[in-house]
């Protein structure tokens, strides 16, 4: 195709000279007959904000044997770069940098670039190399025309800056365990949680810290408002419901004294105090639970807060020194003359009333809830930890989560139809007697009952055999004497 071309050129030049034209035609070198040619596109990359970049190479070619122009030696022949924003070298308004290339006969132009990588975005840069050439016309002279051979842009990207990744500044703290002598217990599972009150970073974490043998247990934490509470005891010991509130800043760790007033302290090794699981009596089948004075047992009232402590006083294998004086001022709302004062405060005291009351005060003539109750019987064994939510109603969230657990795993409680435990509703007497009775293993002999259900000590006029109940308050209201086989318990004598 280029040979013809040129042979048509000349044949042209050779008629128009032939027919003595005066009309200056000049020869224009097409596309495909530039002297230069881009061998070596500059090749773009990726960088992140200043970072140092590789050049930009462009390389072109020019060679007289191929014949494919006449350059003209005496005009400047030059590379520039440029760059935009658009895959295209229509606006060449952004110049990098000029540089002249020596003239020859046989030449190969290198230059390169080093792209720029100060602002974020991307940019294609491409390099043309400028020449001129001199071409004839029909009066035989020759005629300077200007060309050039344009790289492919090269399309270089500018991230932000990597995102530089520090480790929050963590503070150490100690906490110590041990028992109401003061021995240093291991296994204590200790937490500090996100306080929910002033704690508004969601990025302040959660930690967990196990006492060892010397009864402490370590933590580092990020700065923020924390919560430091006891989640496990050791075995054979109940938690404390103790909380204690941290403050973590720059300037050290904090213990928030007085919460109305922001007060802080300069930590101080918090302790945790543990007293030993107290144990039930499961040997004596005495009554626990009475009816009323005019016959009835009421199963479907309700029991108060200070009434299921009592009764659970009753049901210890260690009974209260009844002539010591336990009272002291620990719930507010417990005054000294009430009559269930020394009981309460000897149970606070034993560390079974752990949760019991959330808000600082007993509320002793308040309905216990079903979650109360579960949570007060938990207290009397060890804690069944599971990540099984037992109940529809009972998420993990609630704050009897782990104690509603526990006893359902242990077959003390079961819920409603529906799968729901119903935790805020007040407990009735005859699920009291049942869920006690499990506790304590102890079923009502059947047989007895019917036998001699005209001699039994006690009766009560709102109840019958066919009520659901019935074994479970006979159970918890008669003493009674008894056998135990494979089979089960077996009454031999009753006492009122």
């Amino acid at each position: 195709m280029k040979s013809r071309n040129r042979r048509f050129i000349t044949t042209l030049l050779v008629v128009a000279m032939a027919l003595g034209l005066s009309v200056a035609i000049p020869l224009t070198a097409s596309a495909e007959e530039d002297p230069f040619l881009v061998i070596e596109n500059p090749v773009g990359a990726d960088y992140w904000l200043n970072q140092t970049a590789v050049p930009l190479k462009a390389v072109f070619d020019y060679d007289a044997l191929a014949d494919r122009g006449t350059i003209d030696s005496t005009a400047p022949i030059v590379i520039s770069w440029y760059w935009s924003y658009e895959n295209s070298d229509a606006d060449r308004s952004n110049l990098c940098r000029e540089d002249p290339v020596e003239y020859g006969r046989r030449i190969r132009p290198e230059t390169t670039l080093m792209p720029a990588t100060d602002e974020v975005g991307v940019k294609y840069y491409f390099a043309v190399l400028s020449y001129s050439v001199s071409v004839p016309t029909v009066q035989g002279q020759w005629d300077s025309q200007q060309m050039e051979a344009v790289t492919a842009p090269a399309r270089v990207v500018v991230r932000a800056p990597e995102p530089v990744v520090t480790e929050p500044e963590e503070h150490g703290f100690r906490v110590r365990k041990t028992d109401d002598a003061g021995n240093p217990l291991a296994g204590a599972v200790i937490s500090l949680s996100p306080d929910s009150i002033y704690q508004q970073d969601a990025s302040v974490g959660y930690y967990e810290a196990t006492s060892g043998s010397d009864g402490y247990a370590s933590f580092s934490a990020t700065d923020g408002y924390y919560v430091l509470e006891e989640k496990q005891a050791p075995a054979g010991y109940n938690a404390t419901d103790e909380k204690y509130f941290i403050f973590i800043s720059a300037n050290g760790v904090y213990l928030l004294v007085d919460p109305r007033t922001q007060r802080m302290d300069p930590y101080e090794t918090v302790t945790f105090v543990n007293k030993e699981i107290p144990t039930l009596n499961k040997e004596d089948h005495f009554a626990f639970m009475q009816g009323y004075p005019d016959g009835t047992f009421l199963p479907s009232r309700n029991m108060t807060r200070a009434e299921a402590v009592v009764m659970f006083k009753r049901l210890l294998t260690k009974s209260m020194n009844e002539s010591t004086d336990y009272r002291n001022d620990y719930y507010p709302d417990v005054p000294h003359n009430a009559w269930y004062a020394n009981e309460v405060c000897y149970m606070q005291q034993l560390g079974v009333l752990a949760d019991y009351s959330r808000d600082g005060l007993f509320r002793p003539n308040d309905p216990v809830t079903r979650a109360e109750f579960a949570t007060l019987a938990a207290h009397f064994a060890e804690l069944t930890l599971t990540d099984t939510n037992a109940f529809s109603d009972v998420p993990g969230t609630h704050w009897a989560v782990r104690y509603i657990n526990s006893a359902a795993a242990k077959g003390w409680i079961t819920g409603y139809p529906d799968g729901t435990f119903k935790p805020e509703a007040g407990i009735t007497r005859v699920e009291v007697v049942t869920l006690v009775g499990r506790m304590l293993d102890r079923a009502a002999d059947s047989a007895y009952l019917s036998a001699n259900a005209a001699s039994l000590p006690r009766n009560y006029s709102d109840l019958t055999a066919a009520h659901w109940g019935y074994l479970a308050i006979m159970e918890a209201s008669l003493g009674h004497d008894y056998i135990r086989d494979s089979s089960g318990e077996h009454w031999t004598a009753v006492s009122d």
